[in-house]
C-alpha cells in the first residue's frame, strides 16, 4: 500500500523514508511576480518521477504569493537526492535564488522480491 508524505520549506536538507511507489507531496512557498519559480531538477528515467506541479496563488493581487507544489513518485529502491531550483528559468544557472533539497532513502515495499 503506498503512502503519500508531504514535505514543506522547513525540511529542507533533510532526509526520508519511503517506499517505492509512495508518492512525495512538495509544498513550497512561491512569489512569480518577478519572474521567480519552483522547477523540479530531475531525470526523465531516474528514481523519482514528477508526476504532477502546479501553483496555487489564492489572491488575485498582482505581487501575491502563493505556493508551488510538486508530486513525485518514488520509482525505484536505493538513496537519492530530490532537488528543486528556485529560480528564473531563462536565466539558466546564474538566474537560481535558492534550492531545496532532501535525500531519500526508498526501500521496496514488504513482501516483493530482493
Amino acid at each position: 500500500m503506498s503512502t503519500t508524505i508531504t514535505v514543506t520549506e522547513c525540511d529542507d536538507g533533510g532526509e526520508l523514508r519511503a517506499k517505492v511507489g509512495d508518492t512525495i507531496e512538495v509544498r513550497l512557498p512561491e512569489n512569480a511576480a518577478g519572474g521567480y519559480r519552483w522547477t523540479f531538477d530531475g531525470e526523465d528515467d531516474g528514481p523519482l518521477e514528477l508526476t504532477q506541479s502546479s501553483s496555487n496563488y489564492p489572491h488575485d493581487t498582482v505581487g501575491s504569493a502563493g505556493e508551488a507544489v510538486f508530486v513525485v513518485r518514488v520509482r525505484t529502491s536505493g538513496t537519492t537526492r530530490l532537488r528543486l531550483t528556485y529560480g528564473r528559468p531563462w536565466e539558466g544557472e546564474g538566474g537560481v535564488h535558492k534550492t531545496f533539497g532532501i535525500v531519500v532513502h526508498a526501500t521496496k515495499p514488504v513482501g516483493e522480491p530482493v
